[in-house]
């Protein structure tokens, strides 16, 4: 009988490590695979990078390849990971580049299985992007529009993904100075209060981090 290879969803979820653990880590997994981190490091100064990748199944697990971006450093390094998961409770993954393998260890986190929708979005949303502060307004449609203390201008949308669950799929265009950037990716509400979106640019050479709250 042949071992029957696992399916991506049973990845999906968001998953944390730990509390009080030296790396804090975030993931979310979407049910065709795609792969959201962000890894926070202590020290001086605190290190932390977006990870996007995407995994398929093997017989033994996943394996999956993506970009790992460090921020505020402008760099970015194609990675390589492996994955095994207990549904529903526990996900085990390795993320190696640059020669170096780092090993975490998540809890599933319940509060995926809660279907977000646009009324969860709607309202008036603060946050801090690089050297500036953007204010946002996300309509009842998910519209998004907004400004930047920079001068840079906002346009976007917020939009249900097929799932159901707690995450949202996000694109925006952001335009400073006569430049253009089109970014998308996941947007989830950590509270009624607060946001945080992990995006990527068009080509993949940069990503952003932003934390919103109301």
């Amino acid at each position: 009988t042949p071992t029957p290879v696992p399916a991506t969803a049973a990845l999906q979820g968001i998953w944390q490590s730990p509390a009080g653990t030296a790396t804090n880590t975030s993931a979310i997994v979407l049910p065709d695979g795609q792969l959201w981190a962000v890894v926070v490091t202590a020290g001086t100064p605190v290190s932390t990078r977006v990870i996007k990748a995407r995994f398929a199944p093997e017989l033994a697990g996943f394996t999956g390849s993506g970009t790992s971006y460090t921020l505020g450093t402008n760099t970015s390094s194609s990675l390589t990971a492996t994955a095994s998961v207990i549904e529903k409770t526990s996900l085990a993954a390795t993320f190696s580049s640059n020669g170096q393998s780092d090993a975490y260890s998540l809890a599933y986190q319940s509060r995926y299985d809660t279907p977000v929708s646009l009324a969860d979005w709607q309202g008036s949303w603060n946050g801090t992007l690089g050297p500036g502060t953007v204010s946002w307004n996300i309509t009842a449609s998910g519209a998004i529009s907004g400004t930047r203390s920079t001068g840079c201008i906002y346009s976007g949308q917020v939009s249900l993904r097929q799932e159901q669950k707690a995450i949202a799929d996000v694109s925006v265009t952001e335009s400073c100075a006569g430049t253009v950037t089109q970014l998308a990716g996941i947007g989830t509400l950590v509270t009624g209060k607060a946001a945080t979106l992990a995006m990527t640019t068009a080509d993949g050479s940069a990503a952003v981090l932003l934390g919103l709250t109301r």
